[in-house]
């Protein structure tokens, strides 16, 4: 028998992972990428809340199986800018200017990107047609998280970049 109160400790803890996912995340990123794994950090930042508005305006109840497409949209985030940074670092490598390489880096990752996004994005529709509740619930939290990932990581992050170079009137930042 299970009461509503475990239901609700699951919810706790579920939320309690994310945010000490989120915590090591951040310092990770700091410590791996510096000024870029901050700007990295406020995209993902922009992409939860982005999903929850998302699944707000949808009018979805967030549960434990939603909890854990938000986790997946969290790796899937990081790992695009990781693609992403690391691509930048390959074309710096061969001399070019920093915004040459960081126009460069986000072109040439894009493709990977796209690749895993829509494969996964691809998975989450066949899970919501076959799938019943729960099942349902995680693939809708997957695709709106696969959806802003796209926006934030391919879009956003780049925005980012070129304001932060902009207004600071650096060549490059630490990446």
């Amino acid at each position: 028998r299970i009461g509503p109160s475990l239901g609700r400790e699951s919810i706790q803890q579920g939320i309690m992972s994310c945010l000490i996912g989120l915590g090591l995340l951040f310092i990770f990123s700091l410590f791996y990428y510096k000024v870029s794994g901050l700007l990295a950090f406020i995209a993902l930042i922009y992409n939860l809340i982005l999903i929850i508005f998302c699944l707000s305006w949808v009018k979805a109840t967030l549960t434990l199986p939603g909890i854990a497409g938000m986790v997946l949209t969290v790796g899937m985030a990081i790992d695009a800018s990781i693609l992403i940074y690391e691509k930048i670092r390959e074309v710096l490598a061969t001399g070019v200017t920093f915004r040459k390489a960081v126009d460069t880096g986000f072109s040439d990752a894009m493709v990977v990107i796209l690749d895993a996004n829509i494969t996964t994005f691809l998975m989450g529709v066949v899970l919501y047609k076959f799938g019943t509740g729960p099942i349902q619930g995680f693939a809708v939290t997957m695709m709106l998280g696969i959806l802003s990932t796209l926006a934030t990581g391919l879009f956003f992050l780049r925005s980012l970049f070129k304001t932060v170079l902009h207004y600071t009137g650096a060549s490059k930042l630490s990446i």
